[in-house]
């Protein structure tokens, strides 16, 4: 994982300029013309604008590269690429008005689309297709083509913060669980493969590694939420505050007797004045804790020995 700022900006560039040197688009576009030629006589029930079919037609254009026709959907659910590239779409935005459409980019051979779902689709798509090709005073083919790139770098930078994401919980788990395996003083089993395990003897604590919140302890028996642990290894200062709605959100959740405490790839002052409003302990940078002896040994101490209270004394690495 990149360590600066500017290290993170390479490794951003360079990701998202290899995927686009895949060229999925182009291939996408292929097998749309694979396709037999649909019917479009129905052309005002896929929501597609009378005038941008005409602009579409003047300009010599086959209309299936352009306007998303249901029959092309069911036969290649890939073929979302390109029309959600062209209306400017991010999944996301799409999932939101009629239901995902990932796993038709993604895993096009797994899926069958029925019908009724592509047509869904498709007026989503023609409609705001229809609405960027009259707001155009002259458009071209190569507009719809430059949309669709632009797209998926978008898609892909958001891929690329969830990657970052889930390889800053990855490494905080498998640096708590080697400190576990290494520390004779706080006994550790694990009872279900890289997903939970108890700690202390006789006081039992079940840690849970998931989701809101990324990482849990929870006292064996009552099934108290002693403390949790949530990570956001972004450092784009820019969504810093994005990814402090979800982790809100998580710790919103949690009974007011809870220890939270949040490990996180960057904190602005904006952020920080949100932080000391809500339900949290304390927060640690995720490069310093993982990376500089003494942070981590801040860390474990604040979690395991003050707010667990499941070591006899602090801990110091030998």
């Amino acid at each position: 994982m990149p360590s600066s700022g500017l290290d993170a900006a390479r490794w951003r560039a360079r990701v998202i300029s290899s995927h686009i040197r895949l060229r999925a688009d182009e291939a996408v576009r292929e097998r749309i013309l694979s396709c037999d030629e649909p019917a479009w006589e129905n052309r005002h029930d896929f929501s597609i604008d009378e005038a941008a079919w005409r602009c579409v037609k003047d300009a010599d254009v086959e209309p299936r590269l352009v306007f998303a026709h249901p029959s092309v959907l069911v036969e290649r659910p890939d073929a979302s690429l390109h029309y959600r590239g062209i209306a400017l779409l991010s999944l996301k935005r799409v999932s939101q008005l009629v239901g995902s459409v990932s796993r038709w980019e993604a895993e096009p051979e797994q899926v069958q689309v029925k019908p009724d779902r592509a047509l869904e689709v498709a007026r989503l798509y023609n409609s705001i297709i229809s609405t960027i090709i009259l707001d155009a005073t002259v458009w071209t083919l190569q507009d719809a083509y430059r949309n669709v790139l632009a797209t998926m770098g978008i898609s892909e930078d958001g891929s690329m913060r969830n990657r970052i994401g889930r390889q800053a919980e990855q490494e905080v788990r498998e640096r708590i669980v080697s400190w576990l395996k290494v520390t004779p003083a706080l006994p550790s089993r694990e009872v279900e493969k890289d997903r939970i395990w108890t700690l202390g003897e006789p006081r039992i604590v079940r840690m849970e590694f998931g989701s809101e919140p990324d990482i849990a302890f929870i006292r064996e028996g009552s099934g108290e939420l002693l403390s949790s642990i949530e990570i956001k290894g972004g450092r784009d200062p820019a969504g810093a505050l994005e990814r402090l709605g979800a982790v809100k959100k998580s710790f919103d959740m949690t009974p007011n007797r809870t220890k939270n405490f949040l490990v996180a790839g960057v904190v602005t002052e904006a952020m920080q004045r949100e932080l000391d409003q809500m339900h949290v302990e304390k927060v640690f940078l995720l490069d310093d804790t993982l990376q500089i002896e003494e942070r981590w040994t801040d860390f474990v101490n604040e979690i395991f020995l003050h707010a667990l209270r499941l070591l006899d004394g602090p801990w110091r690495p030998s």
